[in-house]
């Protein structure tokens, strides 16, 4: 099998036969074919590690299914796995398993990443999309994920990522240069998601780019770990104002978070945004 593409796409399975072969007949009719894909299944007991298996026979040269010795017990860490297994692309995708992607989402991303990138690999680079919100049945929702969660692609500066991601992982593509910062060793624990793990590092170190189209239907469903929230539902505002003590959680998480972060990357940071993170970092 040839080891490396031009793009990684890592996909972390688990408990995922249900939708799991739409998506992967979706990625394999992307109209840009100088991929891999890399699963990692997390110890799924229904039919996914059957489904995975015939497609790995029948496209030998497409998929690769990654043995781990245990389980790692969250989609958060089998995609950090995942990420340590891609240091030969100069290019990596992450994937959901229950997804539907648009045959053009890795040609589209990878141009947006070559012009953010602008010719300098070298700079640590993400780009991510817009999604298109969708019921279990890919039925559309909203045709925007940014505007059905009131989210604004351009709050992508430091200090606004502390506090609220707006990356979705499985739109996200990065560069070998943010790869290299991504696979440093770090506490876990203290990440919260992979995705702004990543954005926080392309915004100290690099830089972030976005596709304002949405070039995946990004399906919700009761097993969603995730999922999209709609920022203007009065139930959903309620539930964040009866929130109370969880928000003043959720804050904390961010705080250690950037704790890590100095941690991780203090090499790399000029004294300025040191000493901002250490002030917020708790």
């Amino acid at each position: 099998m040839k080891q490396t593409a031009q793009v990684a796409i890592l996909m972390a399975t688990y408990n995922g036969a249900q939708y799991l072969p739409v998506q992967l007949d979706s990625i394999l009719n992307q109209d840009f074919e100088d991929w891999q894909l890399l699963i990692s299944d997390d110890g799924s007991t229904d039919g996914t590690l059957n489904i995975l298996a015939d497609y790995q026979k029948r496209y030998p040269e497409k998929i690769r299914i990654l043995e781990k010795e245990i389980p790692t017990g969250s989609a958060k860490k089998n995609f950090m796995f995942l990420t340590r297994q891609a240091d030969d692309f100069p290019y990596v995708m992450y994937c959901d398993q229950d997804d539907f992607w648009r045959s053009e989402k890795v040609r589209v991303t990878l141009k947006k990443m070559k012009e953010t990138e602008s010719g300098n690999t070298a700079i640590p680079c993400l780009v991510h999309t817009d999604l298109e919100v969708v019921d279990q049945n890919l039925l559309t929702i909203s045709r925007s994920f940014f505007r059905f969660s009131g989210l604004d692609a351009s709050r992508c500066a430091l200090n606004q990522l502390l506090i609220q991601n707006i990356v979705t992982g499985c739109t996200m593509m990065i560069n070998h240069a943010l790869w290299e910062l991504a696979a440093r060793p770090a506490d876990e624990k203290k990440i919260l998601m992979h995705d702004w793990w990543f954005a926080l590092i392309a915004a100290v170190m690099g830089r972030i780019g976005f596709v304002d189209q949405p070039l995946i239907c990004y399906r919700q469903h009761g097993d969603n770990s995730v999922g999209a929230k709609e920022a203007k539902d009065p139930a959903y505002i309620s539930s964040q104002i009866k929130r109370g003590k969880g928000n003043r959680v959720a804050m904390e998480n961010t705080m250690r978070q950037a704790g890590c972060f100095v941690d991780v990357f203090a090499d790399k940071l000029d004294a300025s945004t040191q000493n901002f993170l250490e002030e917020y970092a708790l």
